[in-house]
């Protein structure tokens, strides 16, 4: 950004209390400025500045809102929640960054020109609209459901596709430069149909290196011809998903598309009202905005201003809107499971997996499990063994001290399965374990199999094609995992305990009896049924493991069919 921020004669909006907060606002970014370079002392005294300008810009809202409020300005509820937005989303997300890097040179031009930014753009639209020398900018914005559907949707797009982490730092997203930055527009529409949405979106470089570029394996800093294509497609990407998300958007297909300088896309907003206009933060990957102009959307009774006029056409429309979502509820006969985390990356993962067979909720602490829970008690819980302030113990211990949550199903995600930990939770009843560092895959298996009822086989062996083989034999009736040695099944048998386990008799370091005997001495896996899997039966082997009582015998070199006979009239005799 520039070395200093200059008062410029139509920013004043000719309301004194408000000007003269604005001019001492832009006298602060200048004396940071100032700071910003300055070796000694130069972090410490950036620090306490920008102390001083969140002290003074919350100050200044605040007055300015008791102004409106005096003249009985009909925009104050819009322009509280740009307010609003500001201090609870943009300033935290950008303190979060100077302290990441001790208030950095660089993070400090970003978090100036950042606010600089917002600080022009929103006194040259809204503060102006207070005087009547402007029309608001954001009246005509989708409402905040419509919001969180692209919210949502960009943040499911940015993990799946990067495994990056993102927050919406505003939601009224003016156009501000922030770094480097690549510009590019869409522009969607039907075929014979005059109305389009049209589609800008913002990307800090360093965030289009760090991503798209990692992606193709490039080892450039810069932007070259191949990552401004890559990126292309990413934006396309981006921008296709979130009209997807709109019902009454289907067949819209792409009919423009621009790359833009920071000029043509600054202009763009000085002339446009937009829909929606978000502002990203990756957790120090870089920043980017999507921002849409579909005022379509708001013509069709998405989101349209109640007036006398049309405030019970509206109104009916309202709620033909919202009971056909609860018929969709009604109807919706997918199994509800809660996710409980407090990683968004790991909340997310799991919904993405789970999400087209089930009705994942989520919950990033023990305290929101449980209103949810009351709220709407789920089918299955994913609880996460180890969180701050309430772990997942101490949860589970809650829910079962109240009597309708007795008998919930709740499965431990964790990220160690130490017999400490299991044995501190058997008195509570949990259905299992999961290990956060399973594969996908395997995550869904288990879900599936505890939804399923399937019965849980695990089968022991050294060699992974015993192992394979007995598993695709299996696979179809039954939940069938896998272990290479006695120490690994042990481990498996604890965190999740299975029906059967088929046990190799001859293994290396800890064979088939060991292992067994090791299982017998604990006394939750006295009565676990287990058959050996043997080459032999030799009648001096069957005697040594006579006292650990095996549930049978099944031999290696069986027919297939026989081995699934058997292992089928197993389960049979004990229902």
């Amino acid at each position: 950004m520039t070395s200093e921020l200059i008062w410029q004669e139509e920013y004043n909006i000719g309301v004194d209390i408000i000007d003269k907060e604005h001019q001492r606002l832009f006298q602060i970014i200048n004396r940071i400025l100032a700071f910003k370079d300055e070796e000694k002392n130069g972090r410490w005294a950036c620090r306490e500045g920008i102390k001083f300008f969140k002290t003074h810009a919350v100050k200044h809202f605040k007055d300015e809102e008791a102004y409106m409020e005096s003249i009985g300005y009909t925009g104050l509820a819009q322009h509280r929640r740009i307010h609003n937005g500001f201090r609870e989303n943009t300033l935290p997300a950008l303190e979060k960054e100077l302290e990441s890097t001790d208030y950095s040179p660089d993070t400090v031009s970003h978090f100036l020109g950042v606010c600089a930014g917002w600080l022009v753009g929103h006194t040259l639209t809204e503060d102006l609209s207070i005087a009547g020398k402007r029309a608001r900018k954001w009246e005509h914005c989708l409402p905040g459901e419509e919001v969180s559907i692209i919210k949502q949707v960009i943040a499911e797009m940015v993990f799946d596709m990067f495994h990056l982490e993102s927050q919406m730092i505003s939601d009224s997203y003016g156009g501000e430069e922030f770094g480097k930055g690549v510009y590019y527009r869409l522009v969607y529409g039907e075929k014979g149909d005059e109305k389009k949405q049209e589609i800008l979106l913002a990307f800090e470089e360093k965030l289009l290196v760090n991503t798209v570029g990692k992606v193709l394996g490039l080892k450039t800093n810069k932007l070259d011809s191949m990552l401004v294509h890559a990126s292309r497609y990413t934006a396309q990407q981006f921008a296709g998903r979130v009209i997807e998300s709109f019902p009454n958007m289907e067949g819209y297909e792409r009919k423009e598309e621009n790359l833009l300088s920071y000029e043509q896309f600054q202009k763009i907003f000085e002339r446009e009202k937009f829909q929606a206009s978000l502002l990203f933060n990756t957790g120090g990957a870089g920043y980017f905005a999507y921002c849409m102009i579909a005022p379509h959307l708001l013509e069709e009774g998405i989101g349209t201003p109640i007036e006398k006029e049309n405030a019970i056409s509206e109104v009916e429309k309202y709620l033909a809107k919202r009971e056909k979502q609860e018929q969709q509820k009604e109807t919706d006969t997918r199994k509800k499971i809660l996710v409980v985390d407090d990683s968004q990356t790991l909340r997310q993962s799991i919904k993405l997996l789970l999400d087209k067979d089930y009705n994942v909720s989520m919950a990033p602490s023990g305290a929101a499990a449980i209103r949810t829970i009351t709220l709407s008690r789920p089918d299955l819980v994913l609880l996460d063994y180890e969180m701050p302030v309430c772990d997942g113990r101490q949860t589970l211990e809650m829910l079962r001290a109240e009597a309708e949550f007795q008998d919930l199903p709740v499965i431990f995600l964790t990220g160690r399965g130490d017999p400490d930990s299991m044995t501190k939770v058997m008195s509570l009843n949990p259905s299992g374990y999961l290990l956060k560092n399973s594969k996908p895959e395997q995550i869904k298996q288990e879900i599936d199999a505890f939804f399923a009822k399937k019965k849980k086989i695990l089968v022991v062996d050294d060699s992974q094609t015993m192992r394979m083989s007995i598993k695709q034999l299996l696979d179809k009736d039954y939940n069938v995992s896998m272990a290479p040695s006695g120490a690994t099944a042990i481990r498996t048998i604890t965190l999740n305990r299975p029906d059967l386990v088929l046990l190799d008799y001859e293994m290396p370091v800890c064979d088939g009896r060991q292992t067994l005997e090791m299982l017998r001495a604990e006394e939750e896996f006295q009565d676990l049924p287990v058959i050996f899997l043997t080459g032999r039966r030799d009648p001096d082997s069957m005697i040594k493991v006579m006292p650990l009582n095996p549930s049978g015998y099944l031999l290696k070199n069986s027919k297939p069919e026989q081995i699934k006979k058997e292992i089928d009239a197993f389960f049979a005799k004990k229902k």
